[in-house]
């Protein structure tokens, strides 16, 4: 485990910002100023950068001082925050914003949280959120209860966001969407890393391996905040010992631990919902790119995407130990 960053939850009541469900609290559990101090301290100490995850209420003017000690990214609540550069905005689908809301808004980060019931809406929510953002990066809310009609209703929105980008008057600085854009640049895995480059520190003053699982268990801990934190089968977390991950190519793919828990009972291996999805991202992504080629010769992506036969690289695999056996031949070359 080589930490890169931290995740600082300042409050039970913190934004939601991935896919572990939001809960309404009545009490504000905030992190204590000692604790919080001996997270900075412990950053500086160990060069780590730092992500505070806000509530959508005022911090007393002593947390704000503590947290200026140390350079940081804030992820906040969209509707309760202003716009400052250190920001990156969660919006949820709950509450979208209209485009007299985002009007002062530019350049900006934003983390879309997506419900399965708003899905056929993601085009036209994107419309208006793309014009403000450098960046959007999409978690698509309710995963584990995906069926086929969804996984098409999501083709079909991948494919009306592609041609609005083809179309869009600012087409030659299209921006960077995790679900549509990052496979184009991308060579190699580049997933959440949670337990490998981060790790979340929670109101309680302990550490977990991601929001998720402070949320879900807070007895779930690594314990106190210390280098050298003792996560039980740490191995399973690293894509070398994920016999399918390591030889896919969606390399955009979150590799979700907390759902891969969830849903399979196996922190390595994913849920054939994340698969699906990863792979519709994928085809999308060549598509996209196969179509900006043709229109614009400068565009920087001079490399291809291959088309596959498959969506669910599980499916290959089932009930064939033949192929299993040249997965692991080909990790060993």
């Amino acid at each position: 485990m080589v930490l890169k960053y931290l995740l600082v939850l300042l409050s039970d009541s913190s934004v939601s910002f991935c896919y572990e469900p939001t809960h309404a609290k009545e009490k504000h559990d905030m992190i204590s100023l000692e604790n919080l101090k001996n997270t900075v301290v412990f950053a500086l100490k160990n060069n780590l950068k730092v992500n505070f995850l806000l509530p959508d209420f005022t911090l007393d003017a002593s947390y704000y001082a503590c947290m200026e000690e140390i350079g940081h990214v804030k992820i906040v609540p969209f509707h309760s925050h202003p716009i400052t550069d250190d920001a990156i905005y969660v919006i949820d689908s709950n509450r979208f914003p209209k485009s007299e809301e985002l009007v002062n808004y530019t350049q900006q980060n934003f983390i879309v949280k997506l419900h399965k019931k708003h899905l056929k809406k993601w085009a036209a929510f994107l419309k208006i959120l793309l014009p403000c953002s450098a960046r959007i990066n999409l978690v698509l809310m309710d995963l584990e209860h995906y069926d086929e009609s969804d996984y098409t209703i999501y083709e079909k929105q991948l494919e009306k966001i592609s041609n609005d980008l083809i179309h869009s008057p600012s087409q030659n600085t299209v921006p960077e969407l995790n679900f549509l854009t990052d496979r184009m640049d991308l060579d190699q895995m580049n997933n959440c890393q949670a337990g490998l480059q981060h790790l979340t520190v929670a109101p309680n003053g302990k550490m977990y391996l991601c929001p998720a699982f402070y949320r879900e268990d807070p007895s779930d801990d690594l314990g106190e905040i210390r280098t050298d934190i003792d996560i039980k089968n740490a191995r399973l977390l690293e894509l070398k010992y994920a016999p399918i991950c390591r030889v896919c190519d969606a390399f955009h793919c979150k590799r979700c631990v907390y759902l891969n828990k969830k849903l399979t009972n196996e922190i390595n291996t994913p849920s054939s919902q994340q698969c699906i999805s990863a792979h519709i991202e994928r085809d999308a992504s060549r598509k996209l790119l196969e179509k900006l080629q043709k229109i614009h010769t400068q565009f920087k992506w001079d490399k291809s995407i291959p088309q596959l036969d498959y969506r669910d690289p599980f499916e290959i695999v089932k009930g064939n130990p033949q192929k299993i056996s040249e997965i692991n031949l080909t990790f060993q070359k």
